[in-house]
């Protein structure tokens, strides 16, 4: 029968004693607000939007698109349906057609529904066509709209993208 050993935890080292009233930590936490808030002043930290837009990170995940081979035009998509299976939210679905040349298989439908794209970014990871991936993240992300057939995208427009609306020239509901 084995023994039972008991384990030793060794106490943290005491504080100083300026060190142990909040008082102290809370100074250090109002000066790094009133650095930021001071900073203000001189520099704004606002954007106005519609007019003004940041510029997006290289590593921007937006909503998914298509891409066509850079030296011949062609579809890059083999349908190989891998996009299709790890979607998470099922958003893909691809119907296919024998290619042209006789050569393997290419989509002749690919519609994704934006509605449900999470944003994830696995179809572009999974995507196994060569030499590139025909699939990737855009940088597209203002898609807001009054209907709905908008957000389900058809093959012309996964490789077309979606052009930005122009600022302050939306269509108000109902009329």
């Amino acid at each position: 029968m084995s023994e039972a050993r008991a384990v030793v935890i060794p106490r943290p080292a005491p504080l100083p004693w300026w060190k142990r009233f909040f008082l102290v930590e809370m100074l250090q936490g109002m000066s790094v607000t009133m650095k930021h808030y001071l900073r203000g002043w001189r520099e704004p930290f606002t954007v106005q939007y519609p007019e003004e837009r940041l510029p997006l990170d290289p590593r921007f995940r937006g909503y998914p698109r298509l891409r066509m081979h850079p030296e011949t035009g062609d579809e890059l998509c083999n349908v190989c349906r891998q996009c299709e299976k790890i979607c998470p939210t099922l958003c893909i679905a691809i119907e296919e057609e024998p290619h042209p040349s006789g050569k393997g298989r290419r989509p002749r439908q690919f519609t994704v529904d934006y509605e449900r794209c999470c944003q994830c970014g696995l179809c572009a990871e999974a995507c196994g066509s060569d030499p590139i991936s025909a699939i990737y993240m855009s940088h597209d992300y203002e898609l807001a709209d009054y209907g709905r057939d908008r957000f389900r995208a058809q093959k012309d427009r996964l490789y077309l993208g979606f052009p930005a609306p122009p600022a302050g020239k939306g269509k108000a509901p109902g009329k």
